[in-house]
């Protein structure tokens, strides 16, 4: 598992610094089952291929958003609205691509669908996989952002 952990973080840390010249510092991760959020607004991704179906979820905290969209913008957004919501789905698009990218190298090849943007103090997400969620949480200039992933195998119906 640890080549597709390296890949999340390698993706994290290359969209986030390329972006916002910031350098995100990676948390411990861990396993998550509960649906409860770790932030404010998630973008997320279905993940499908080479055997294999998933989701990866891009969880910003309120402050890491606006930090970031700070830089891309050059002003922090007053509120959570739907420019800041089309922020975060890009933001995780552009992960999620390069982690897909790097997976690829591993010869899994997966297409993502366009993320699905929820906000909310609090809110929650139905994971779209029965196995469970690897968690990275990430820094962004002290403001918290995390990213899940899980990939289940297809059942084969043969």
């Amino acid at each position: 598992m640890s080549t597709v952990l390296e890949a999340l973080v390698s993706s994290v840390k290359e969209v986030i610094k390329t972006y916002t010249g910031l350098e995100p510092e990676v948390g411990k991760p861990f396993v998550r089952t509960e649906p409860k959020a770790l932030g404010d607004v998630s973008a997320v991704n279905g993940l499908a291929g080479s055997g294999f179906t998933g989701m990866l979820t891009v969880t910003f905290s309120e402050d890491c958003l606006f930090k970031i969209l700070a830089v891309l913008f050059g002003s922090a957004p007053k509120e959570l609205n739907e420019e800041v919501g089309d922020a975060a789905g890009e933001l995780a698009n552009q992960i999620c691509g390069a982690f897909r990218r790097r997976f690829e190298e591993q010869g899994i090849s997966l297409q993502a669908a366009v993320p699905v943007i929820v906000t909310g103090k609090g809110h929650s997400i139905t994971p779209l996989c029965t196995s469970q969620r690897m968690a990275v949480p990430f820094k962004v200039d002290g403001a918290q952002m995390v990213v899940e992933l899980c990939l289940d195998k297809k059942k084969n119906n043969g």
